[in-house]
């Protein structure tokens, strides 16, 4: 069926670049399965609307420390006006991406309307409506070809975003004399968060078929179920979006990367299947130290571990150091509800570098650290709203999938992996503010809830 084409096609289009990633996200994600279900006269699961009121209060939480910052400012500089001089309704921006917003608002309403058009004399829909096992499917050949697409890119130089063959900046060059990567991203990182949350999320996935296999039959991995190809497929969808990390030369993501491979095996593994375990996490931490070799990761890592250790600071040209001092000192100045990311944007942040004596730092950016930006932007009130608002979704989505076919019951763990990992990334990146990392988490949610949807409203 075409709505199971759509989910194949998904795990490319978000390869691809902001634009395919936001258009695939509202068309993919919201409007043709809320379509489907309308013109099936079927009623969307309330608890969609539920998670999606969650992610528009993640998103809301920064316009609000803005407008709090507006009407009770303090005069930490004297020559700072509180006056909304950028163009409007910039105030009301936040650090997550619109697509938390737009999406949850857009499904919400879809929602209400399907609840008017229920026919429940209809008889179920026995035709095989499988988002995941589709969407997972798409992302075994997406993988294969992104990362093929990277080493290229790796190799040569070429730059995506460019119809003429154009090369990239000089700035991206390694000193083995390749690139880093960037693919259809607009930088490096943000090619480490996408491949570390789809190497996170797969492993778990296949370590999880490995290890309760014989007590749990998992038939939403691959198209074939025959032999061992959705194992193998698990393997090579990790296997692609690790050399991704790696090639994206992101020092945190690689170390992260790394860790998780060695991690999920250990802790799943190593009582029921203790031999096969311990050479998995021998296999891999020998093989990822000449895979970080041969692709210039390990001369970052060392660069950086070196000058940490000699001189107690970042290597020359890493300013992340400075970065943290002052989003420090911003939220020990206003630990509340922080500084205001419009108000960042605005002056505030140029003039916390000045008075810290930075003025004369080439690069006076955002913290490079999500747990201080959320700090420094809206405070312990930001805090204490994001992760009310995570565990809320986590808690809905845990709770809807026990209610499923026992094989679903092992998506939790997954997704707690995937987002464990780029936790350790966020410490040197605002990974979870990146919009196309962002677009990876929401889809691959989406799909999981269109997942129990079909399984509730269609199938019964």
């Amino acid at each position: 069926m075409l709505i199971n084409t759509i989910f194949f096609l998904l795990p490319f289009l978000l390869y691809l670049g902001i634009a395919l990633q936001g258009a695939s996200f509202y068309l993919i994600c919201i409007v043709l399965p809320s379509l489907f279900f309308i013109l099936n006269k079927k009623e969307i699961p309330s608890f969609i609307s539920k998670i999606s009121l969650c992610l528009i209060a993640l998103h809301i939480i920064f316009p609000i420390t803005n407008l709090i910052n507006y009407f009770f400012h303090d005069n930490i500089f004297p020559n700072f006006k509180y006056i909304i001089e950028l163009k409007w309704p910039s105030i009301l921006q936040s650090n997550f991406p619109s697509s938390l917003f737009i999406g949850s608002v857009l499904i919400l309403a879809l929602t209400h309307y399907s609840k008017k058009n229920v026919n429940t004399k209809l008889k179920a829909n026995h035709v095989e409506i499988m988002p995941l096992k589709y969407f997972l499917s798409g992302l075994f050949p997406a993988s294969i070809f992104i990362c093929l697409a990277l080493i290229y890119q790796y190799n040569t130089g070429i730059d995506y975003h460019s119809f003429k063959g154009k090369i990239l900046e000089s700035t991206e060059l390694l000193d083995n004399g390749k690139y880093r990567t960037n693919g259809f991203y607009g930088h490096p990182l943000t090619v480490a968060g996408v491949g570390l949350a789809y190497a996170s999320f797969t492993w778990s996935l296949l370590w999880q078929s490995i290890v309760k296999k014989g007590s749990l039959s998992i038939n939403f991995i691959f198209f074939k179920q025959k032999n061992y190809l959705p194992q193998i497929s698990l393997a090579l969808i990790t296997f692609c979006n690790f050399i991704i990390v790696i090639l994206s030369s992101g020092r945190t993501a690689g170390v992260a990367c790394v860790f998780m491979l060695a991690f999920v095996p250990f802790i799943l593994g190593i009582r029921k299947k203790p031999i096969i375990t311990t050479l998995t996490v021998f296999v891999v931490l020998i093989s990822s130290f000449f895979i970080v070799k041969k692709y210039g990761l390990l001369e970052r890592i060392e660069f950086t571990t070196n000058s940490i250790t000699q001189s107690h600071s970042l290597d020359t040209g890493n300013y992340r150091q400075y970065f943290w001092k002052v989003y420090t000192q911003m939220f020990i100045d206003k630990p509340v509800v922080g500084q205001g990311n419009y108000w960042l944007k605005a002056g505030v942040r140029e003039n916390y570098y000045n008075k810290m004596g930075y003025e004369n730092l080439p690069e006076k950016y955002n913290a490079h650290n999500n747990y201080l930006e959320i700090l420094g932007s809206g405070g312990l009130l930001a805090a204490f709203w994001i992760l009310t608002s995570l565990i809320i979704i986590y808690i809905s989505l845990r709770k809807k999938l026990k209610e499923q076919k026992k094989e679903y019951s092992v998506l939790p763990f997954c997704f707690s992996i995937m987002i464990f990992s780029n936790l350790v990334h966020a410490l040197t990146q605002n990974v979870f503010f990146d919009s196309s990392v962002v677009y990876i988490y929401i889809s691959l949610l989406y799909v999981v809830m269109w997942q129990i949807a079909v399984n509730e409203k269609l199938k019964s």
